[in-house]
């Protein structure tokens, strides 16, 4: 069956809270930082549950570690630029895949977008200070330059080992709108490709055999 694709201007999360708008049950938000996501979801359809490695969230998780979670507890899984903070990032993806009852939503971010490589061509810089070595351990940090075509392998690698099928793949556009603008019409009339112009990849999976 062919993977869905869209190109979006919105970003990350009125993408996938639209993609999901059809969705019911339990969904956990891992990484939900300021539980952005819960704003643009219809939680008359969907419980929300966050969870992050700090306090004041629905649960306290470390994703270097196997999750305290039985397998298929939630019905949704979601990790919105997550993974690439994370050392152990295969066994993550794994543990987000067991805990899925339905379906895996996984962002994450391609830092060799044509901007990005301008910018750091003149300034040395890619727009963010995930990867800046310092004189002190800034703590959140990147452990992973995440490129388009890597990102789209290790889902393609895992999802198969992990017994997920990817159903829908969107991309977000890099830039402001004009340039968004371009990158989505060069990259519609097949010009360029999408990972010249894609901030970041949302893959949404499903577990074939656990959907009914």
């Amino acid at each position: 069956m062919a993977i869905a694709r869209e190109f979006v201007f919105r970003n990350k999360f009125k993408a996938v809270a639209g993609a999901l708008r059809s969705a019911r049950g339990t969904l956990l938000d891992v990484g939900a930082r300021d539980r952005g996501l819960a704003q643009h979801l219809d939680t008359r359809h969907l419980s929300y549950f966050s969870a992050d490695v700090g306090e004041g969230h629905d649960f306290q998780i470390d994703l270097e570690r196997p999750l305290d979670f039985p397998d298929a507890r939630f019905d949704h899984v979601v990790a919105l630029d997550v993974l690439e903070h994370v050392e152990h990032i295969h066994a993550a993806f794994h543990e987000l895949a067991r805990i899925a009852r339905v379906g895996v939503v996984i962002a994450l971010p391609n830092m060799a977008t044509l901007p990005r490589r301008v910018r750091f061509a003149v300034t040395g810089r890619l727009g963010t200070d995930k990867y800046d070595l310092l004189s002190h351990h800034q703590g959140d940090r990147h452990r992973w330059l995440t490129t388009h075509r890597q990102v789209h392998a290790f889902i393609r690698a895992n999802a198969q080992k992990a017994g997920l099928r990817v159903e829908k793949i969107i991309e977000e556009m890099d830039g402001h709108a004009a340039g968004r603008l371009a990158g989505y019409t060069l990259t519609r009339l097949h010009l360029i490709p999408a990972g010249w112009v894609s901030a970041r990849s949302i893959f949404f999976m499903t577990h074939a055999r656990r959907e009914t």
